[in-house]
């Protein structure tokens, strides 16, 4: 009877992760894109190495970069971009957040006025699309 529970539960395990849709028990796939339409918002962090993260993002007409700012500042200019570009981020920004609507579609780069060779790209577009890897160039 012991041996019959234990193959029984061992079974009955193994079913539960071969049909979960993220192959272990317990977790859900979070990723809803499923390759129609892009993202309608991103999230880019300005990092204390002096980086942006990730570098390039991709998001629908319409969507919403959040640019998060740390213990370091930074700001955030459109300098290379095609018309339509948001404002920038200007001053020196720490420990705060600021959004920029995207309503045209482009590749729009922007860079750090106070840390030079920090860039990145943000591709708005209503296809769904991966962005560059590497960030922003030409500049």
């Amino acid at each position: 009877m012991r041996l019959t529970r234990i193959l029984l539960t061992s079974a009955i395990s193994a079913l539960v992760v071969a049909c979960s849709s993220s192959g272990i028990a317990g977790t859900t796939n979070t990723n809803t894109n499923t390759g129609g339409t892009p993202p309608m918002a991103a999230t880019v962090n300005a990092t204390s190495s002096n980086a942006f993260t990730p570098a390039s993002v991709a998001i629908g007409v319409g969507g919403t970069v959040t640019f998060t700012f740390g213990d370091v500042a930074h700001n955030v200019f459109f300098d290379n971009s095609p018309a339509g570009a948001p404002d920038a981020i200007p001053g020196t920004n720490a420990n705060m957040s600021a959004a920029r609507t995207f309503t045209t579609p482009g590749t729009f780069e922007f860079d750090c006025h106070i840390h030079p060779g920090m860039k990145g790209t943000v591709l708005v577009s209503n296809a769904s699309t991966t962005p560059p890897v590497g960030g922003g160039t030409g500049y």
